[in-house]
């Protein structure tokens, strides 16, 4: 019985390694991300909430599908990133309670704030200067 749960144990772990999240599947959510900011930023520009409230939800979907890399194969902690998503998933929220009650300018700094958490990221993440 023992050698049966341990080759279930087993084959498990192979399978879960098998479907990690890897760099093409964090691209993905990095482009799907810069989509739906894109999708915020021109509801903002035109005055059409249904555009940023259908963004902050794209957002979110994105924010919440990232994956945090285990420590052993990046130079930086995995709670910096799960941090910053944390943080974009916040401010989505703020953005929408904004755009909801009318405060267009309350919702255009969360969205800066956004973007302000993704170039702190990918400052470090990409070594960008």
């Amino acid at each position: 019985m023992k050698k049966v749960m341990w080759a279930v144990l087993a084959a498990g772990l192979l399978n879960s390694n098998a479907f990690a999240y890897d760099q093409a599947d964090r691209i993905k959510d990095m482009q799907s991300m810069e989509k739906a900011m894109s999708e915020i930023q021109k509801g903002i520009l035109y005055n059409d909430k249904k555009t940023v409230l259908d963004g902050v939800e794209k957002l979110r979907k994105s924010a919440f599908s990232v994956e945090i890399t285990p420590k052993s194969t990046m130079e930086f902690s995995g709670s910096f990133a799960k941090r910053k998503s944390d943080n974009i998933k916040k401010y989505a929220d703020k953005i929408e309670e904004n755009i909801k009650s009318g405060h267009k300018h309350g919702a255009a700094r969360h969205y800066s704030n956004v973007l302000g958490e993704c170039i702190s990221c990918h400052n470090k993440i990409r070594k960008w200067n």
